[in-house]
């Protein structure tokens, strides 16, 4: 993939082959002092760059990768960084720091990796347990260790293997772009894009390492100077209801929030009637209510009705699917008047234990069985009335 270092022109379509550059306007923490986690408030200005989206959509950041691993890898590599190699995507002749910094996925070790090094390595003991690994009956093992392990790894633990850089950058999987939901409404603020970014970080053979694009987005783009490619992934479904009078019910906790702040500006702009209401959470409300002031403002103006779960605030963990429990009578006869119900966030979890309260309410609430409750919700997904973004 060849990412222009040109602004496309209006004329142009921006799409994934043909990304526009865009750099940030404003950046600030949204976490207080005292949080567990850093999370981000970032917009993006879109002056001049021809892109347009609506709330609900996502967009595509190419991440550039951490320039201190870069550096670590090309010693490990034996190189300066100067070198030309080929792009094996792209055919484009480029240095081994770019590649290694726009189009490489570092953390991502495959057998292929493996094979490479066991066909370069000299030493006979070193040479077997590659051999060993890479046997069929292995598998588990090799697994295991492709898991474990990233190309840094490999390349400290066979020091001695000299083979061809060009060969050695064929191995690497690409870079691909990361997705974040829009913050913002392109009807209410036409010149940019917000986003909510929670940095992630974890420890890796003793080390601090970032998230490719949390990183790149939190701390290495310099405000209004560094130039970042984007696309927008448009939403099939997810977005405000047409129905400008049809009440919303919106559960978005922790970064999932994010979606949500652009469906009220979008609401507001136009003028909508419907009534909105939000269940937002996280660990704690001194130090993780993203957007505090916006949400308690539009509460103060009739606007919104606001649910929360600080998780960590008291003894017994409190998540948003408490919430809607204890909220039941009022949220079946929301969804009975037809609001639309909304989930944005953590699919692992949350999103699957938004959708068992909303099973519950509807048997508490509508008399139903398990089975007849499970069928309203399916209902409602057929409708386009319950509609998810999750992660």
């Amino acid at each position: 993939m060849i990412i222009s270092s040109e602004t496309p022109s209006l004329n142009a379509t921006v799409s994934k082959a043909n990304p526009a550059q865009v750099c940030i306007r404003e950046r600030f923490l949204l976490t207080q002092e005292g949080s567990t986690k850093k999370t981000f408030h970032i917009s993006l200005s879109l002056e001049n760059s021809g892109v347009s989206f609506k709330v609900g959509d996502s967009v595509a950041i190419f991440a550039e990768n951490d320039p201190i691993l870069v550096s670590h890898l090309i010693a490990a590599m034996k190189a300066t960084g100067e070198e030309t190699i080929l792009d094996p995507r792209s055919q484009q002749e480029i240095s081994l720091r770019t590649f290694l910094s726009k189009k490489a996925n570092l953390s991502r070790l495959t057998s292929s990796f493996l094979k490479l090094f066991h066909e370069y390595e000299t030493l006979h003991e070193k040479k077997n347990h590659l051999h060993r690994l890479l046997q069929q009956e292995n598998k588990p093992l090799l697994s295991q260790y492709l898991s474990s392990h990233d190309p840094l790894d490999l390349f400290k633990e066979y020091q001695e293997v000299n083979a061809p850089l060009q060969e050695v950058c064929a191995q690497f999987g690409p870079l691909l772009p990361r997705f974040y939901s829009v913050a913002s409404s392109q009807l209410s603020n036409p010149n940019h894009v917000d986003l909510t970014v929670a940095l992630f970080t974890f420890t890796h053979s003793g080390e601090q390492r970032f998230g490719v694009a949390s990183h790149f987005l939190c701390n290495m783009a310099k405000v209004q100077e560094t130039s970042i490619p984007i696309y927008v992934q448009p939403a099939q479904h997810f977005t405000v209801p047409a129905d400008d009078s049809a009440p919303i019910i919106m559960v978005g906790p922790g970064t999932g929030v994010a979606a949500f702040r652009a469906f009220m500006q979008e609401r507001i702009a136009r003028g909508a009637q419907g009534k909105n209401w939000l269940f937002f959470g996280e660990r704690n409300r001194e130090s993780d209510f993203f957007y505090q002031d916006y949400w308690e403002g539009l509460v103060n103006d009739g606007k919104l009705r606001l649910d929360l779960a600080f998780s960590r605030d008291q003894a017994e963990k409190i998540y948003v699917q408490h919430r809607m429990m204890q909220s039941a009578p009022e949220l079946w006869k929301w969804l009975q008047d037809g609001a639309y119900f909304y989930v944005c966030g953590d699919a692992h979890r949350m999103a699957k234990d938004v959708e068992a309260a909303l099973v519950q309410i509807a048997m508490e609430q509508g008399s139903m069985s398990e089975e007849s409750g499970k069928a309203f919700v399916k209902s409602l997904r057929a409708q386009k009335r319950y509609l998810a973004d999750v992660y």
